[in-house]
């Protein structure tokens, strides 16, 4: 591959590998090359090749696996599903999950109003903009990736490792959910006010209306969710 030279450089990179998975340069089921070697030769950091891998995670071509590496899943990952019947067989485990992003991002967020900095709000807004127009440009992959990036930096916000090292696993396993339900227009655009409202109550260093704030937001993608499954 050859090193990238212009902005911006997450888009290139993820571009180039997603190139070479798809013309079969990296098989499915095969290992990536390790970050370290991407560095040195596509010429970029490793922090934009971890960004990379997950942006290429959410587009369902690539699988981290925790201290392997990244692995090939498919090199054609935009396979139609049936959103209605996929709830209906996960909805007992995305209730699970549901419930434990609700304490995990409550307790997040209450800490966040008081240990987090004007930067990396200011960063939590870009995301954020960055997700709107996703959502009102109707690209379900990039709404997808935000919305995570958008909930990972409130946890990362509270600078607790545990709950940093814990939400990063339930993070993993919500990955197909986002993705199958922002195929649901109604789905994204309903996360818009939410994520305005969390917003506004951490600018204004109010916890207990932060920490409802995320709750009626959890719970509003569940009801999206039983309002698919009982059309």
């Amino acid at each position: 591959m050859d090193p990238v030279r212009k902005m911006p450089i997450t888009d290139q990179v993820v571009e180039k590998i997603r190139n070479s998975i798809i013309e079969g340069e990296f098989e499915e089921g095969n290992k990536l090359p390790s970050e370290q070697a991407l560095c040195l030769s596509l010429r970029v950091s490793r922090s934009t090749v971890r960004e990379a891998f997950r942006v290429l995670q959410t587009m369902g071509y690539v699988e981290l696996k925790p201290g392997r590496g990244a692995f090939v899943l498919s090199a054609t990952p935009d396979k139609s599903v049936d959103v209605r019947d996929w709830f209906k067989v996960n909805a007992p485990k995305l209730i699970d999950f549901i419930e434990v992003r609700k304490a995990i991002e409550s307790l997040a967020i209450r800490i966040a109003v008081e240990r987090s900095s004007e930067e990396e709000f200011e960063k939590l807004e870009d995301i954020n903009d960055h997700f709107m127009k996703a959502v009102y440009a109707d690209e379900v992959k990039s709404m997808a990736f935000l919305d995570e990036e958008f909930h990972r930096i409130i946890v990362d916000m509270s600078h607790n490792s545990l709950l940093i090292n814990i939400n990063g696993i339930v993070a993993q396993a919500f990955k197909k959910y986002r993705s199958i339900s922002f195929q649901v227009r109604k789905n994204a655009l309903n996360a818009i006010a939410p994520h305005l409202e969390i917003l506004d109550s951490l600018k204004q260093k109010d916890a207990p209306r932060a920490e409802k704030s995320i709750e009626n937001h959890l719970t509003m993608a569940l009801e999206d969710m039983e309002d698919v499954i009982s059309e």
